[in-house]
């Protein structure tokens, strides 16, 4: 089955709205984002004419972006002129705008700006990196040097990019795994002498962890250049593994110790929202697996796709656009647009070669 056209087959539920109090607190954190490095609450710990200042010149500066109304705060004190005027702006943006969730008050640390929300498009797909093609071309002389670059390139995607591991059991696909092994050992219709259906388990493990100590050992990721400059594919699944691999190895090289959540808001921290209204997070579409071939996947991708599909929203990377046109350094996509692109390469590297 092909694991990247996996489709989590989501319908978006409406989210329940941000409720909004006089404590501005509350206030600030119903329109507002976390930066990576988890900047203090908005109006935390700043001077307050300022932040009063920057505030009102940024709501007057989105009030007729929109073209909205501005609430008359003047004879309120501060922080409750903030509190209210928040409160208003997002009734409004309620009336005029579909999208009025995507707006965000925004602190970069220098200064407050409201934003709309953009978000890259991952496109419900799962991206799931087999790991026993590797174990298999490994124990295969004829492949043996292409595979140990193959092992530099893992090393990087879990030891830099920070792809959960299957075998990790903070992982998603580690319970998912679990649950599917003691509900095929339980089931009483199933028969425990398919050989095939207990082999894919063991497999499962046994290889899952003797790859996982592989690309967990720092000298599999240092080594990446060497390996890299010194191949010379022969055929063209050896040509495809280069381009593969050289892909990655300038992603390590442009963006040094990036990870790919980099990115990443989750929408359970930045917004008030119902329990049952659970978000698709990374791990759930983003991981090691064991093998995207054989039927332990097919019925592996069953179960996410009839679990995920009752979520009512997914994290993906964002980035916030400033109404007020500043220029924000590395406000775009470039690095997330390589990683998943060659991500799906790789997986379709195992795709279209029989390993």
């Amino acid at each position: 089955m092909d694991a990247t056209s996996q489709r989590c087959g989501r319908t978006k539920k409406g989210q329940t709205a941000v409720s909004t109090t006089h404590d501005v607190a509350n206030a600030f954190l119903a329109m507002q984002f976390y930066p990576r490095l988890q900047e203090p609450d908005i109006g935390e710990n700043e001077d307050s004419s300022k932040f009063e200042r920057e505030f009102f010149k940024s709501l007057s500066n989105i009030s007729k972006k929109l073209n909205i109304t501005k609430l008359d705060c003047r004879g309120m004190p501060y922080p409750y002129n903030i509190s209210e005027s928040l409160v208003h702006l997002q009734t409004q943006l309620k009336l005029s705008m579909y999208d009025w969730k995507e707006i965000r008050l925004v602190n970069d640390g220098k200064s407050i700006f409201f934003a709309k929300e953009d978000r890259y498009d991952t496109g419900c797909t799962l991206y799931y990196i087999p790991i026993i093609p590797l174990y298999t071309i490994l124990h295969n002389r004829k492949t043996a040097k292409v595979s140990k670059l193959l092992v530099s390139v893992y090393a990087y995607i879990y030891q830099v990019l920070g792809v959960p591991y299957y075998r990790n059991e903070d992982c998603y696909l580690n319970s998912m795994y679990e649950m599917l092994e003691n509900s095929y050992l339980e089931d009483e219709d199933a028969d425990l002498d398919d050989e095939e259906g207990l082999t894919e388990f063991n497999d499962a493990v046994i290889l899952g962890d003797y790859i996982k100590e592989l690309i967990t050992d720092p000298k599999n990721l240092t080594s990446f250049k060497k390996l890299l400059h010194g191949f010379k594919p022969k055929n063209d699944f050896e040509k495809d593994v280069l381009l593969i691999a050289t892909s990655f190895y300038e992603l390590f090289s442009s963006y040094p110790n990036v990870r790919i959540d980099r990115k990443f808001f989750p929408i359970r921290y930045r917004e008030i929202t119902d329990e049952s209204d659970r978000p698709v997070t990374l791990d759930n579409y983003v991981s090691f697996c064991s093998s995207i071939k054989g039927r332990l996947f097919d019925i592996l991708c069953q179960f996410v796709n009839c679990e995920l599909q009752e979520y009512s929203e997914i994290d993906e990377p964002t980035r916030f656009i400033p109404f007020d046109r500043r220029k924000i350094e590395n406000n775009d996509f470039d690095f997330e647009t390589k990683v998943f692109d060659t991500i799906d390469n790789l997986i379709r590297l195992w795709q279209e070669h029989n390993y």
